[in-house]
């Protein structure tokens, strides 16, 4: 009895191993087909029934008669809904809170989040390899943007990561992705609260211009270096490299966007005025009141990343409710962006604590789901998580869409995404499947 018990107990471990195992042989040898499910591309094409089709770490093939390999993994999606992995284009996910923001000094371009980002072993508390969070997961989360805190004026470069990974080059999918930078309360907060500089949104702003005026002259410098004949410059004195500079001159020409945290209208002016100054992409974050200045905005055409719909005050507090902000606050904030023809995404700002992981990201889809109630249509609300996310932060070559070519990270739920009652019940990341209900 004690036999067969154990046999059965083995049977259901390697049960368990060959479902899970399904991932790695599509990702190596055989492709899987995700069959019969609705098919939400995010292309404007809703296929029902319809096949995505898996080869490696990519997709093969989407459409109502994908012919399928007869070695194929075959996973029957009927009556439930198919659509490519969730996009938090805002969070600190993966980074200690600690390492967030180098409050010695508010200019600080230099730093990368890379380098603080720790996916390994049981999130952040052990040694070993990549481990799944089940809990972003849940919520079909794939990728994330993960940058430093907004105490600084400027806090350094973020990055576009995934959620999982073989090892950890894989999961960086762009670094650096932008300039993170922040106008207004946090930085004012932060330095002009003990006394010192910036202590106003005048010092703030009029630094954020200083530090782009020292970049330019640094540019100026090399390239006049640059431009000289080789035997000249034998007999002069190379410019010597700062790593402020250099990170900064990137902005300057357009390889990374700046993205600048801003809520009040006025804030949200000064970036814009800026940006035009100094030529530079521009991404609003936050944007509680973008909706003031939407005409402005669309006009521009700067992107929004929102605060969730519930709760915009956003990174657990890192934005203060002041009463002014509270005024401001208007759910159909989404909506009013999105009619006036700017291009937005919504995102948890995701802080983790000494309790808790920031795995806020998970919610995503219901911000979104409660976005609808205030005025945003579904196919919006979807795009703000997954291919306006994508074109945000530059990466909708790879993700955002379920398209012939791009990664296979794909979601399938038991029912309409936008919905409370739906649940997350498998993710591929690369083709390879991380997360079973």
């Amino acid at each position: 009895m004690k036999q067969h018990k154990r046999i059965v107990s083995i049977v259901g471990i390697l049960g368990i191993a060959i479902l899970i195992g399904h991932s790695v042989i599509g990702a190596g040898q055989r492709a899987v087909a995700i069959k019969g499910g609705t098919v939400l591309t995010m292309t404007g094409r809703i296929i029902s029934p319809g096949v995505v089709l898996i080869k490696g770490e990519k997709i093969e093939a989407v459409g109502k008669d994908v012919r399928i390999p007869s070695d194929a993994v075959i996973v029957d999606a009927k009556g439930k809904f198919v659509m490519p992995g969730i996009i938090d284009a805002m969070t600190y996910f993966g980074v200690r809170p600690f390492d967030l923001n180098d409050e010695t000094n508010p200019v600080t371009p230099q730093n990368r989040i890379i380098q603080a980002f720790y996916p390994f072993g049981d999130f952040m508390k052990g040694e070993g390899g990549v481990k799944p969070n089940r809990e972003i997961l849940s919520g079909g989360i794939t990728t994330v943007y993960i940058a430093p805190g907004d105490r600084q004026v400027i806090g350094g470069q973020g990055a576009v990561v995934k959620t999982y990974g073989k090892n950890f080059e894989s999961m960086v999918l762009r670094e650096p992705a932008a300039m993170d930078m922040a106008l207004g309360n946090p930085p004012k907060d932060a330095f002009g609260g003990r006394g010192s500089s910036p202590a106003t949104r005048m010092s703030i702003a009029s630094l954020m211009r200083k530090t782009l005026i020292e970049a330019q002259e640094y540019d100026r410098g090399w390239k006049a270096y640059s431009d000289k004949p080789e035997e000249e410059k034998e007999n002069t004195s190379k410019p010597v490299r700062d790593l402020e500079m250099e990170s900064m001159v990137k902005l300057l020409h357009k390889r990374i966007p700046a993205r600048i945290e801003a809520d009040l209208a006025d804030d949200i002016r000064t970036a814009i005025r800026i940006a035009d100054e100094f030529n530079l992409d521009l991404i609003i974050d936050s944007g509680l009141s973008a909706y003031a200045v939407r005409d402005l905005l669309a006009e521009n055409e700067i992107s929004v990343v929102l605060g969730p719909t519930s709760y915009p005050f956003i990174a657990g507090g890192e934005v203060a409710i002041t009463p002014e902000l509270s005024r401001l606050m208007d759910e159909r904030n989404a909506a009013l962006l999105v009619k006036a023809g700017v291009k937005i995404a919504i995102a948890s700002f995701g802080y983790g604590n000494r309790f808790s992981d920031a795995v806020q990201g998970k919610w995503l889809l219901l911000e979104a789901g409660l976005a609808t109630g205030f005025d945003l249509n579904e196919e919006e609300a979807l795009k703000a998580v997954t291919i306006n996310a994508a074109e945000i932060l530059q990466v909708a070559d790879r993700i955002g869409s379920l398209e012939p070519g791009k990664d296979a990270d794909i979601v399938i739920l038991d029912g309409p995404p936008l919905r409370i009652k739906t649940l997350v019940e498998r993710v591929y990341i690369n083709g390879e499947l991380i997360f079973i209900k």
